[in-house]
């Protein structure tokens, strides 16, 4: 089972980035989040955005504690002011079925 953070992102203020990461791994660390992905993106099909930051948790519900915990919620308005994009919490190939019947997609 596993959950997965996924921000996918343009930077907007290059000479702030470099705060983001001393802030959010603390936070990741006392959630049990593990970066698989920290990467510029290159679109093959389609428009991106340009950068992506993927954290895998035990589960879908630590997922979301992870994101929606105060420590994030805190570091929201500087995240803001750094990268503009979207976030999103989704639940590993095993635990979708159950996310699915759960309602939380409706």
């Amino acid at each position: 089972m596993s959950g997965f953070v996924i921000h996918h992102y343009n930077i907007i203020d290059r000479s702030r980035v470099d705060e983001l990461g001393p802030l959010t791994l603390p936070i990741a660390e006392k959630y049990g989040a593990e970066i698989m992905i920290a990467s510029p993106v290159k679109a093959l099909v389609g428009q991106t955005y340009s950068h992506m930051v993927v954290y895998q948790l035990k589960s879908f519900e630590a997922a979301l504690s992870f994101f929606h915990s105060p420590e994030m919620r805190e570091l929201e308005e500087t995240r803001n002011q750094i990268i503009e994009g979207f976030a999103a919490v989704v639940p590993g190939h095993t635990e979708t079925a159950e996310v699915v019947q759960s309602g939380y997609f409706d």
